[in-house]
């Protein structure tokens, strides 16, 4: 399947959408169902295995005309706008998301959809809480601290609200990576899961570009301040030679305050920060190096190796000499 013929299934109206054309209202899918009191209002419950059966995630186009009443789900649905806008009412809230934004909305988030038009095709990611919390949320968190500060923060149900929206409608990879992997999920391939897996890796490291930008230009916005992004940017550049005074005196903060606004924002010290960067850097000397385990322990300013040993172990839970072992066997394979 190439673009256009992907774009023609898309746009093309099904049975389902000439009937709701014709005759607005609620989905009757919905309607012999039982809705259940959520704080004094009748929410739909949705099922996981109605919905994915089996799959780790499953891709929707959304039906339009149509009308979803309030739902919720065991489920982690992300929604990305491929053509047109939809509004969605979410907690209460009024949202408007427009062509190439994308919204991810956790489980037993209660939402809604208001009816959409022929141009609005909006498609609906399915995906396993498990999936999205150890497939690709472990490995785009291995690439340093920003990345694991990143994750955590979209991944983080208090920081949100149980759902986040992406303004990702600039970015200009994210359509064709949607398109790729929408291509490769409606006419699969050998190794299709193997793939889809990869193009949802690429789409969620765009996601957390965008979602460090917006974090960036709020805080820019407000005080003209350094961010915490910054901050965090400065300790993986410098993580060999800085410490806590001199990078408060590089931000022009006072030590006692940048050590409360790294714990708060990111749920670590500064020591846990700089030492996860180390064993951090150790990880792609492991992999990607042929030297000895004493001299990357050297290299990340380590000195006693059975300390290194330690504190390698309790970060990725295998022995430096285990994770070397089992990372070039992957990449043999």
């Amino acid at each position: 399947m190439d673009y256009k013929e992907l774009d023609e299934k898309l746009r093309t109206l099904t049975a389902r959408e000439l009937h709701y054309k014709s005759n607005p209202g609620m989905s009757e899918k919905y309607k012999h169902l039982d809705p259940i009191d959520y704080h004094g209002k009748k929410v739909y419950l949705f099922n996981l295995k109605d919905a994915i059966a089996g799959e780790n995630i499953s891709v929707l186009k959304h039906t339009r005309f149509a009308e979803v009443p309030m739902h919720k789900h065991d489920y982690i649905e992300l929604n990305y706008v491929y053509s047109g806008k939809v509004t969605q009412i979410v907690k209460d809230k009024t949202i408007t998301l427009k062509e190439g934004q994308i919204c991810i909305v956790d489980t037993e988030v209660p939402h809604s959809i208001l009816p959409t038009g022929e141009e609005d095709i909006i498609i609906n990611l399915l995906i396993r809480k498990e999936y999205f919390t150890t497939s690709f949320l472990s490995r785009l968190s291995s690439k340093g601290i920003i990345s694991e500060f990143l994750v955590t923060a979209v991944s983080d149900k208090k920081n949100h609200d149980n759902y986040i929206i992406f303004n990702s409608d600039n970015n200009r990879r994210i359509p064709n990576l949607m398109k790729e992997l929408l291509c490769e999920y409606f006419d699969k391939s050998l190794y299709a899961d193997e793939i889809i897996d990869c193009y949802m890796i690429l789409i969620f490291t765009e996601l957390m570009k965008v979602f460090q930008y917006d974090a960036n230009q709020a805080h820019a916005n407000s005080n003209g301040n350094a961010s915490i992004i910054d901050i965090l940017q400065y300790l993986e550049k410098n993580y060999m030679t800085c410490t806590l005074e001199s990078t408060a005196a590089h931000f022009n903060f006072h030590p006692n305050y940048l050590s409360s606004l790294i714990k708060k924002t990111t749920n670590k010290s500064f020591k846990e920060l700089i030492q996860a960067q180390r064993l951090t850097r150790s990880a792609i000397l492991l992999t990607n190096s042929h030297m000895p385990v004493y001299e990357i322990a050297n290299e990340i300013g380590y000195q006693n190796l059975n300390f290194f040993y330690k504190k390698f172990k309790d970060y990725f839970g295998v022995t430096p000499n285990e994770y070397r072992e089992k990372n070039n066997k992957s990449k043999s394979n």
